[in-house]
């Protein structure tokens, strides 16, 4: 077989680079994002994970880069703000001029105007006070409420004999060539996975902004199950620091579940959680098997980190 020529090759493989560069990352077909039609059908939620995931940027949809070195200076079509106007989803309409006309032609009713009314009424009372000061009988009266402590709260009072224990597992948080081991709440009734906004900085998450929200995305595997892998978005959010258990378990607690391949081994210790995995992967973490180990205890749940344990742990 004779070799082809250099040329040949070198133009081979411009070519090969050149249908590379133009090959969606969601259907693998050979054109840019915005002109694909399955990207094109999904919703604006859907297409923002499809972005972020493949590594778009999501300002220009290009992947040679991303969207915080972006050159390009167009904005959203409909919100002026820096990403895609196929990724927007904040829809706010504006005021229609039939509804303006309509309150003009129908002012407010005594009843709509009651609340400035009583608003003027306590302007005057206020400049009243100030005109005549209370004596000094008024002053000395003590204060309708006699205790300043405050009313101990639901949760204060059921945990007095019981400790919550939430779900939790040790992940590796995985961007780029870093990996960060950290725990996370596995928690269904929180829509979309988020993180602590000092977490994300603390570990150089690169974020981008979507709207009013910034958004980071990253790579969870788990330190029990080698092949598992998964993409997640997460928001960034100020304040995310779930404490959990308020108090050390005793002991005996412990030792009834060192028969379990526990997703957090140090369970039992309180510590302060900043990354929740939601509803938008639960279904892909959790795994078939239930056990109830004791009455009074925490239940254990199979997911891919090992076994998770929630519920209350009734100390006496």
């Amino acid at each position: 077989m004779v070799p082809r020529p250099r040329s040949a090759q070198a133009l081979e493989s411009r070519r090969t680079r050149g249908l590379n560069s133009y090959r969606c990352r969601v259907c693998r077909g050979i054109h840019p994002l915005r002109k694909c039609q399955r990207f094109l059908k999904l919703s604006a939620e859907k297409r923002l994970r499809a972005v972020l995931v493949n590594k778009y940027c999501s300002n220009c949809l290009a992947h040679e880069h991303s969207d915080v070195s972006c050159r390009s200076g167009d904005k959203c079509k409909t919100c002026s703000g820096k990403h895609h106007t196929l990724l927007h989803m904040h829809e706010r309409p504006l005021p229609s001029a039939t509804n303006q006309r309509s309150r003009r032609q129908n002012p407010p009713t005594r009843q709509a105007l009651a609340p400035a009314r009583r608003s003027a009424s306590a302007a005057s009372q206020q400049r009243s006070r100030r005109q005549n000061p209370p004596t000094r009988r008024a002053l000395a009266s003590p204060p309708r409420s006699a205790s300043s402590t405050p009313a101990p709260s639901l949760a204060s009072i059921l945990q007095r004999h019981s400790v919550n224990v939430l779900p939790t597992a040790m992940v590796i948080l995985e961007t780029g060539l870093k990996k960060f081991d950290t725990a996370a709440l596995i928690d269904p009734c929180t829509p979309t996975s988020c993180i602590d906004a000092s977490l994300a900085t603390a570990f150089r998450l690169p974020t981008t902004n979507v709207g009013d929200e910034r958004i980071c995305t990253a790579t969870i595997r788990s330190k029990r199950d080698d092949d598992f892998k998964l993409e997640v978005v997460l928001k960034v959010e100020p304040n995310v620091r779930i404490r959990t258990p308020i108090r050390e378990l005793a002991d005996t607690v412990v030792s009834k579940y060192s028969d379990l391949p526990l997703a957090d081994e140090r369970f039992y210790l309180p510590a302060t959680i900043s990354v929740v995995l939601g509803a938008d992967v639960y279904g892909k973490v959790i795994r078939p098997g239930f056990h109830l180990v004791d009455e009074g205890l925490p239940v254990a749940q199979r997911t891919t980190f090992g076994w998770i344990l929630s519920g209350a742990c009734n100390l006496s």
